[in-house]
C-alpha cells in the first residue's frame, strides 16, 4: 500500500498538475479500516480532494468527476458548489467592492437559425483566440423535442452564473395545425432558469399570478456572496388599469430555498411603462426611460422611487441616445452617444446616494479599426480581476464590430484587442459567470 505522504503528494498536487495528470494518476486508493489511527487518516484523505478541488476553475473541477465514484459525488454536494462559487468571488482580496462580485468570465450570443431562436447560446470567453476548434456552447437543456422547432428560446437576463430563459410560440404558422402544434400554441410562454456552465435547469410553471405576455415581466436575482438561494420577482399589471397612464401592480416572489411563491396582491401606482427593460441591482429593480418615467423599485421596502435624470454639459437630451443601461459590480451604468460625436460614447455611472449621474469614462471608437465607421455597438460594461502586478480591477466596454467582430475596449488606458472574429455577431448578448451554483 502506498506510503501517507505519497497519498499527501498526490492530493497536493492536483491543483498544479495537467487535468490529464490528475486523471491518469490520482486515485482515492483503498485503506484497510486496520490500526488505532486509520479512521482519523481516512477523514483526512477524503477532506484533501475537497480541498484541492476548490481551488481548480470551473471547468477543471467538472471535468474532474470522471476520477472516481468519490470524486463525482464530492462535485455533486451542493455544500461543496456553494462554497466552490464563493471562493470564486473572494478569490481577489484586493477586490475594492464591498459584496464579493463574481466577474465574468465571457459573453454568451444568441443566434437564430432560421426564424427561432434555440435553446442554447454560443460561449465566447474573453482569452478566446479567434479559433473555432474549441467552440462551447450553452444550452437550455439537451433533450431534443420536434415540438421545439415551433418555440423560441431567448436569454432575457443573466444574473451572476444563473439565466432566465422565455419560451414563447412561434406565431407565423399557418392551419390547418396538428395536436402537436396546437399544444405548443395552447402553452403559451414558459420560462426556465438554468445554470450555463452545468447545463441544470428548472422550469417555472406559476407565478403566483396570471400571467400576461404582455402586462407581466419576471426577473432573477441572484446574489452568492449572501445566499446559495435564487429568487424571482414577478410583476403584472393589474387588468382594468392596463391603458391608463398610471397602473397598479401585483408582485409575487419565489425563493429556491422555500420552492414557494409569496404574494404582494398591491403596490403603489406605476408610470405605465414598458416593464421589460429593468435591471436588478443592490436590491432594487431599476428602468430607464428618457423624461420622467426613470424609475425604480425597492424589493424589501415595496416602494417606487425616482432616478435623476440625465444631464450632461453643453448637451441637449434631444441631441442624447442612450445606447445603454445596464449593472457592473453593484453599479449601474449609462452608455450615452452624442448626435454630433458618433464615434465617442461616455459612459456615466450612478452615485451611492442615487443623486446624480456622474462621467466616468469615456469611448473613442476612432481607434478601433472598422470597415464601416458607423457600424458599432456596445452591448454591456464587464469588470475583470486585477491582473498579477496589478491592484486594482479593469473595466472593459464590450464593443461589436462591423456585426462580425467582439473588441474588449480597456476604459482606463483606451487599449483594445479582439476577443472573438469570423461569425455574425447577433444583437442579443449576455454576461457570462462561470459557477457551480445550484439549482
Amino acid at each position: 500500500m502506498p506510503s501517507d505522504s505519497r497519498i499527501r503528494w498526490t492530493y497536493q498536487s492536483i491543483a498544479t498538475l495537467p487535468l490529464i495528470n490528475i486523471i491518469m494518476c490520482i486515485r482515492p486508493t483503498k485503506v484497510s479500516p486496520v490500526g488505532k489511527g486509520s479512521a482519523h487518516n481516512l477523514q483526512g484523505r477524503e477532506f484533501e480532494p475537497r480541498c484541492r478541488c476548490e481551488d481548480l476553475v470551473v471547468k477543471d473541477v467538472l471535468r474532474s468527476k470522471c476520477v472516481c465514484k468519490n470524486w463525482k459525488s464530492l462535485i455533486c454536494e451542493p455544500q461543496f458548489c456553494y462554497e466552490h462559487t464563493l471562493r470564486l468571488c473572494r478569490k481577489y482580496k484586493q477586490n475594492p467592492n464591498p459584496n464579493p462580485y463574481p466577474y465574468p468570465s465571457g459573453i454568451l450570443l444568441q443566434r437564430y437559425i432560421g426564424s427561432l431562436l434555440p435553446k442554447k447560446a454560443d460561449i465566447i470567453p474573453f482569452t478566446n483566440n479567434n479559433s473555432n476548434s474549441n467552440k462551447r456552447f450553452a444550452h437550455l437543456h439537451h433533450a431534443y423535442n420536434k415540438l421545439d422547432e415551433l418555440r423560441h428560446y431567448q436569454i432575457q437576463q443573466s444574473c451572476n452564473g444563473l439565466l432566465l430563459w422565455q419560451s414563447t410560440p412561434q406565431f407565423v404558422l399557418y392551419p390547418p395545425y396538428d395536436a402537436g402544434t396546437k399544444e405548443v400554441l395552447h402553452q403559451g410562454c414558459s420560462f426556465y432558469v438554468s445554470n450555463p456552465t452545468t447545463g441544470h435547469y428548472v422550469p417555472i410553471d406559476q407565478f403566483g399570478h396570471e400571467f400576461h405576455r404582455i402586462f407581466s415581466r419576471p426577473f432573477l436575482v441572484f446574489e452568492p456572496w449572501k445566499s446559495p438561494h435564487y429568487k424571482i420577482i414577478f410583476f403584472t399589471k393589474v387588468e382594468g388599469d392596463r391603458k391608463k397612464l398610471t397602473t397598479k401592480m401585483k408582485m409575487s416572489v419565489y425563493s429556491s430555498a422555500t420552492k414557494s411563491w409569496s404574494r404582494v396582491d398591491l403596490l403603489p401606482s406605476f408610470p405605465n411603462s414598458n416593464l421589460d427593460y429593468g435591471v436588478y441591482c443592490n436590491g432594487a429593480i431599476h428602468w430607464y426611460a428618457v423624461g420622467k418615467y426613470s424609475m425604480y423599485f425597492d424589493i424589501d421596502r415595496l416602494c417606487l422611487k425616482n432616478l435623476p435624470t440625465l444631464e450632461l454639459p453643453g448637451a441637449r437630451m434631444i441631441d442624447l441616445e442612450v445606447v445603454y443601461f445596464g449593472e457592473c459590480g453593484g453599479n449601474l451604468h449609462l452608455i450615452v452617444a452624442r448626435i454630433d460625436e458618433k464615434l465617442r460614447y461616455d459612459i456615466l455611472e450612478l452615485k451611492e446616494d442615487y443623486s446624480e449621474w456622474m462621467v466616468r469614462y469615456y469611448i473613442d471608437l476612432s481607434t478601433i479599426e472598422s470597415r464601416n465607421s458607423t457600424v458599432f455597438g456596445v452591448s454591456c460594461v464587464v469588470r475583470q480581476p486585477p491582473k498579477e502586478d496589478e491592484n486594482e480591477e479593469s473595466k472593459l466596454a464590450i464593443v461589436s464590430v462591423d456585426y462580425e467582430k467582439l473588441v474588449a475596449y480597456n476604459l482606463k488606458d483606451h487599449s483594445s484587442r479582439i476577443f472573438y472574429e469570423g461569425g455574425f455577431v447577433p444583437y442579443i448578448q449576455h454576461q457570462y459567470f462561470e459557477t457551480l451554483a445550484g439549482m
